[in-house]
C-alpha cells in the first residue's frame, strides 16, 4: 500500500492494457471500472481470470494489471493463492483427514502388500454389521476414497452395491485397491531409482536452487525499486 507504485505507473499500465487487444482491454476497463466505482465483486473475480487466462502477457504486466484493477499499483508482492487439486483433502482409513499423526495413512512408500491389507481392514458403515445389512455410502470413510480413486461406473456400482446390500465391503474395497496400487506403483519404482542415484539428486536440487535464486533476484530488486533503495 506505501510502495506499490513504480515510476510511470499509469502510462505503463495503459500500455499492458493495449497488449490484451482490443476485445479484452474494453472488457478490462469495463470490469475495473465496476469494481472500484460499484464494489462489484464478480467484476473483480471475472477481470482476474481473464489476466490469467493471457498466457503470452508477461508477468510484469499481468501483476502491473492486477495493482491497477485494485487501483493501488503494481502488485509486487502478491498475496499467494492455494492452488489446489479437485482432491484438496485426501480423507485417511478412519475418515479423518490423513495424517501421520492419526495414524490413519497410507505412505507413498507402502509396498503393494500392505496397501492391500490397510484398505481391506478399513473401517466401514457402522450399521452394516452383516452382509445382508444395506449401508449408506456417505457413512463410509471407503466411499470418500471411492469419490477420489475411481470412476463413475464403478462409484456408482460400489453406492447402489451397498445401498441394496447387493454387494459386501471386501468386493467394495477391491476396486479400490487396484486402483491405490496404480497411482502409487510408479511413483515408489522412482523412489527406489532415486536412492540408488545421489548424484542425480543433488544436481536437480542445485538447478532448482538457481532457477528459484533468480526468481528472488528479481522480485527483491523490484522490491528496492519500489522502496527507493535500489542498489548503484
Amino acid at each position: 500500500y506505501i510502495f506499490g507504485r513504480d515510476s510511470g505507473y499509469i502510462e505503463k499500465a495503459e500500455a499492458a492494457i493495449a497488449k490484451l487487444g482490443k476485445k479484452n482491454a474494453d472488457m478490462y476497463r469495463d470490469l475495473r471500472k465496476k469494481y472500484q466505482e460499484s464494489g462489484e465483486e464478480d467484476a473483480y473475480s471475472v477481470a482476474v481470470a481473464m489476466l490469467d487466462s493471457q498466457t503470452n502477457l508477461p508477468a510484469n504486466d499481468r501483476e502491473r494489471l492486477l495493482g491497477y484493477l485494485e487501483g493501488l499499483g503494481r502488485v509486487i508482492l502478491p498475496e499467494p493463492q492455494g492452488a489446489l487439486t479437485e482432491a484438496c483433502k485426501l480423507p485417511g482409513l478412519d475418515g479423518r483427514k490423513m495424517s501421520k499423526s492419526y495414524g490413519n495413512t497410507i505412505a507413498l512408500r507402502e509396498s503393494s502388500e500392505d496397501i492391500e491389507k490397510k484398505i481391506k481392514t478399513m473401517q466401514t458403515d457402522p450399521a452394516r454389521r452383516r452382509r445382508s445389512d444395506p449401508g449408506d455410502p456417505d457413512k463410509c470413510p471407503v466411499w470418500d476414497l471411492h469419490r477420489i480413486y475411481s470412476g463413475d461406473d464403478t462409484r456408482k456400482w460400489a453406492a447402489e452395491g451397498c445401498r441394496s446390500a447387493g454387494i459386501g465391503c471386501i468386493d467394495c474395497k477391491g476396486p479400490l485397491i487396484d486402483a491405490v496400487q496404480a497411482e502409487i506403483k510408479p511413483i515408489r519404482r522412482r523412489i527406489e531409482e532415486f536412492e540408488k542415484d545421489l548424484t542425480t539428486i543433488r544436481k536437480v536440487i542445485a538447478e532448482g536452487n538457481e532457477v528459484a535464486r533468480a526468481v528472488v533476484n528479481d522480485t527483491l530488486q523490484d522490491v528496492r525499486r519500489a522502496m527507493k533503495m535500489a542498489h548503484r
